[in-house]
């Protein structure tokens, strides 16, 4: 059923619009020689943007936004859309019939789904194992890529990087043209739904909750697996080797140099926890979660911290996983001081012992201390261990989450339950768990 808001702001759109229509050669003119913000061509002639075409058109974007979410909708996209729609309907034809086919229109860009392919910087492929999946995200060999796209695009081929690291190249043989996309060894392939124009973006978000997600996973750490303080690569964006430039001292001058990047490994092992039913399900929820779950939250808190992993400055990194931990235990009181309760909430979770969850606390109020330094004065001195300990905190907690929480709960259901044990008691996902052991 469409909501009413989003065709009374259509409608309020092709009015605007109707209106706008250059009526006169003298405004066209005017019009060409740089008059206002502008103007747009159709089947049905010329429209200016006017002030109140443009209002307009961002208070519908505004309204498809809350409506269809921001992970589907691109403003500019909706701007289009419903400018092409109204160009090509009749004129005489009722302004609320138009509305409807606005929306209708914009509906359906928001909802149509694609398949972004990208470099894979993060993963290998050890053994046989080329193609994982993790809810809408895939990690897959370039050789089993090149397969099922040739299969279905004969004028498309995936092949290996080339040494300039061209993105595609294009070569032709008997009048016949063929494109050739260059890709690493190991791909991501990532099913996503909107309009193209947020695609990357969303796609990015997919990968980073997925990549946490996968890493929550390992029980060992093969390969040069990203240890705690390390700075782990960009999960699409080539890593730089070495490094740019020279240093110039007292030693004289140096340059050159350089770290491997870390990646993770995945062998028969890990695959096969991806292919358990518990997993697969617990992607489920994560990657479809239920509005104002858990999920919901843990899913944002997931793609946070891969994005704290990826900061270099410590202050960054901190302020990030921070991010993610107010992700998962901030409420909507606006009234309750957060430091406080994400300090008690996180104790609570993380131990039943009175004495070493006061401990927690007073630990973690510290370290929001730091935050809020951050954040308020631009405070950048940040030692390693203090980005280590929040990094650690942060990891445990989504761990815990995982493993002892229904992710299908009410997200105010589980901070509830959180508050009631701030009073003495024991967390009620704990005491499940030993009642399930």
């Amino acid at each position: 059923m469409t909501n009413q808001q989003i065709l009374h702001a259509a409608q309020a759109y092709v009015e605007a619009f109707r209106a706008a229509i250059v009526k006169s050669d003298k405004d066209f003119r005017e019009l060409l020689q740089g008059r206002g913000r502008g103007f747009s061509s159709g089947a049905h002639g010329v429209v200016e943007f006017t002030d109140e075409l443009v209002a307009a058109a961002r208070a519908l974007s505004d309204r498809a936004i809350k409506d269809f979410g921001s992970s589907s909708i691109h403003d500019k996209t909706v701007d289009e859309v419903a400018r092409n729609t109204v160009f090509d309907s009749d004129v005489t034809v009722p302004s609320k019939t138009v509305a409807a086919a606005v929306v209708a229109a914009i509906r359906d860009a928001a909802n149509h789904e694609y398949r972004k392919i990208r470099p894979n910087q993060l993963f290998r492929f050890s053994g046989e194992i080329e193609d994982v999946r993790v809810g809408p995200v895939r990690i897959v060999s370039r050789r089993l890529l090149a397969e099922e796209v040739a299969a279905k695009y004969a004028a498309i081929r995936i092949s290996e990087q080339t040494k300039r690291n061209n993105a595609f190249t294009y070569t032709e043989e008997d009048g016949d043209r063929e494109a050739l996309i260059h890709l690493p060894e190991v791909c991501w392939d990532v099913s996503v739904r909107g309009m193209p124009k947020i695609l990357d973006v969303q796609a990015q978000w997919l990968i980073d909750v997925a990549v946490s997600f996968i890493r929550l996973q390992y029980k060992t750490q093969p390969g040069l697996f990203p240890k705690l303080a390390d700075v782990e690569p960009h999960p699409i964006n080539p890593y730089q080797w070495s490094m740019e430039g020279l240093t110039l001292g007292p030693e004289g001058p140096s340059f050159g140099g350089g770290t491997a990047p870390t990646w993770y490994e995945v062998d028969e092992g890990i695959a096969t926890i991806f292919e358990s039913a518990s997993v697969v399900e617990a992607a489920r929820k994560v990657f479809n979660p239920d509005n104002k779950s858990v999920a919901e939250r843990f899913q944002q808190m997931l793609g946070w911290m891969t994005r704290a992993r990826q900061a270099k400055e410590p202050a960054e990194r901190v302020l990030l996983f921070f991010t993610a931990i107010e992700s998962l235990l901030t409420g909507g009181d606006k009234d309750v001081p957060i430091t406080d309760t994400i300090a008690r909430a996180a104790g609570v979770m993380w131990t039943s012992n009175e004495t070493t969850r006061f401990a927690f606390y007073t630990a973690l109020k510290k370290l929001y201390g730091l935050r809020s330094r951050i954040v308020h004065t631009g405070h950048r001195s940040v030692a390693q261990l203090e980005v280590n300990n929040v990094h650690y905190i942060a990891w445990n907690l989504a761990h815990l989450v995982l493993h002892k929480v229904d992710l299908l709960q009410k997200h105010d259901d589980f901070l509830a339950d959180i508050k009631e044990a701030t009073f003495g008691g024991k967390w009620k996902a704990l005491l499940l768990q030993n009642e399930g052991d």
